[in-house]
């Protein structure tokens, strides 16, 4: 069935329900909050609060205003808003050489316009727009992440009630995205084409806590107009819990269980059946100029009749300098996952990042979070108000010399051909310009050089050097 009318008649039948309480306006009294969260990488939990004026007198631009319109006698509003995004890259050697190659670079565009209609405190319905298209380059855009002529990301209907201990519940229908944590297990794939999911998620929130429970099918991306569809051999479900602290070295808790089957997945072993359980927890550390992140995952589950046990870990730390100049920064990221240790055995050992970020390790991420043993250096300076300049250093090699590596996304990229465990090295140059909330302007020059295991596949001949341009401009 096509996605828009799964949604519309979702949308429909739940409409019909909330009408059926019948509670009187009254109790939908829009309550005054000053707080908002400013851009979201997921805009359905952006809140613009009500603006009086800027200053002594001067009226809010209209920006601003469009994020809170009252309706209803100010018993509700509604938040408009976008985002334009115009990227500019050019590979010398993609892919190390395989495939098309493209010695000009080529344009990435991506339009996204939402509207969230909150008609009272208790029902909302929120739908985005997103346009995406690609010009000039050769071979075509790449499958699913390039072009979206035109899409619905999202379009659900939200009913929150609070309890008598002020605990929030949510009840959510339709399309949504799934973006929880640092990414690097669900994520919105913010390459020029979103990833979406269709199904329903109770939220519960509770002063520093919150709980996301969540049962879904991945959306298909198509490059037409409005031909997305559900994806049934690919679903989720799972729970993810976050506490937040407040005055304490320790400022974050994520812990969460995920649960994934697809039909069709691919490993070193071949192709097959696969049910995944993902547990683990994410731990975000803050205090006097340092920061941490420490991540464990642990998956058991099923794949071709054979049993699945991987894991990964990741920790990072960082330090920012305080005080006046250019206010230097370091970190240091290091992260290990599972590989496969026999393809031909019976049980499966690699790791599956679920649905994470198009871009995790670098703007050259061609080796995924699998099969992945990974050192980045990161250090980085601030040599004016609106200008940051970051230096990177990556260090790739396999976990496991009997698998190969993988996508971003965890797709099977290359075998295991030979004994080789260094993948490459690569250097990265990035200077930010940050003009206000709603304009950023970022260059990027990455150089990719093969190790042992890229130099001994033919197919993989060559460095790759990378340069971009990314123009983002929010509304």
């Amino acid at each position: 069935m096509n996605i828009n009318v799964q949604i519309r008649k979702s949308l429909r039948a739940l409409s019909l329900l909330f009408c059926s309480f019948g509670i009187a306006d009254h109790a939908f009294s829009q309550t005054t909050d000053s707080v908002g969260t400013g851009y979201m990488p997921d805009a359905a939990e952006e809140y613009w609060p009500a603006l009086k004026s800027e200053g002594a007198g001067k009226p809010a631009d209209v920006f601003s205003r469009l994020g809170h319109i009252p309706i209803r006698n100010n018993k509700g509003f509604i938040s408009l808003g976008g985002s334009l995004r115009e990227v500019y890259e050019r590979f010398d050697n993609y892919l190390w050489g395989i495939g098309p190659q493209d010695n000009n670079g080529y344009l990435l565009h991506r339009i996204l316009l939402h509207a969230d209609v909150h008609y009272n405190k208790h029902f909302r319905v929120f739908g985005e727009l997103e346009s995406s298209f690609q010009s000039g380059r050769n071979g075509g855009p790449r499958p699913v992440q390039d072009v979206n002529k035109l899409a619905l990301t999202e379009l659900f209907a939200e009913y929150a009630i609070e309890t008598a201990n002020q605990t929030v519940l949510k009840f959510r229908i339709g399309e949504q995205v799934l973006h929880y944590g640092v990414g690097s297990l669900l994520d919105i794939r913010d390459a020029n084409v979103h990833r979406s999911f269709v199904g329903g998620k109770v939220i519960i929130e509770k002063e520093n806590d919150r709980l996301d429970v969540f049962a879904m099918e991945l959306v298909r991306t198509n490059e037409g107009f409005f031909d997305d569809q559900i994806d049934p051999s690919q679903k989720i479900a799972g729970a993810w819990f976050t506490h937040n602290y407040k005055e304490s070295w320790l400022r974050k808790i994520d812990l969460f269980y995920l649960f994934t089957h697809r039909s069709t997945a691919t490993f070193t072993q071949g192709a097959g059946k696969e049910k995944r359980n993902t547990i683990g927890t994410g731990l975000t550390f803050d205090k006097n100029g340092w920061s941490a992140y420490t991540e464990g995952d642990l998956q058991l589950g099923k794949f071709n009749g054979g049993n699945i046990t991987a894991w990964k870990l990741t920790q990072t730390l960082g330090y920012q300098f305080s005080g006046k100049g250019v206010k230097p920064n370091v970190s240091l990221q290091s992260a290990i996952s599972s590989g496969d240790k026999n393809a031909a055995g019976p049980s499966l050992q690699t790791f599956n990042p679920i649905y994470p970020k198009a871009i995790y390790y670098g703007f050259i991420d061609n080796a995924g979070a699998a099969n992945l043993i990974l050192v980045h250096l990161r250090t980085g300076i601030q040599p004016c108000t609106k200008v940051n300049v970051t230096g990177g250093y990556y260090r790739f090699w396999r976990k496991s010399l009997g698998d190969g590596i993988y996508g971003p996304g965890g797709g099977y990229f290359l075998p295991a051909s030979n004994s080789e465990r260094s993948v490459g090295q690569m250097f990265e140059l990035l200077a930010a310009y940050q003009h206000n909330a709603r304009f950023r302007l970022t260059a990027i020059g990455t150089y990719y050089q093969r190790g042992a295991f890229l130099k001994a596949i033919p197919a993989t001949a060559h460095d790759i050097w990378y340069t971009g341009l990314n123009a983002t401009l929010h509304f």
